[in-house]
């Protein structure tokens, strides 16, 4: 995931912004929370999976649907160049970021002291 969850709001191009902040999330649904990979599945099937998968909450599922749903819309709706509101794109993401992270991150406290009580 290189730099983490770092904010977003750095890029000035919303196509970078919006192409960056997607496929890390997607990235983070498959490799911590075990979202199915490849061509054939989508982020919205991913986010499905992550949600009966894990307790992730009602507002950054919600989110998370926001944000691909941008990411479809700017890469295959010819009409739709720019983001509505970018400022709101890059917090939504870094609000997600950041909860997925904890979770990430809570469930690592968990199990590394249950793999030193195994080994011993």
């Amino acid at each position: 995931m290189g730099s983490g969850h770092s904010s977003y709001t750095r890029y000035k191009n919303d196509f970078e912004l919006v192409i960056r902040a997607t496929k890390d999330l997607e990235h983070l649904l498959e490799t911590e929370f075990g979202a199915p990979s490849g061509k054939q599945i989508g982020l919205h099937d991913k986010i499905s999976f992550v949600q009966s998968a894990a307790s992730i909450s009602p507002t950054a599922v919600r989110k998370m649907r926001y944000l691909v749903t941008l990411r479809n819309k700017l890469v295959h709706d010819h009409d739709f160049n720019e983001l509505p509101d970018w400022k709101d794109f890059a917090q939504s993401y870094d609000q997600v970021a950041k909860e997925l992270y904890e979770k990430v991150e809570s469930a690592e406290e968990i199990i590394i002291p249950l793999v030193l009580y195994l080994e011993d």
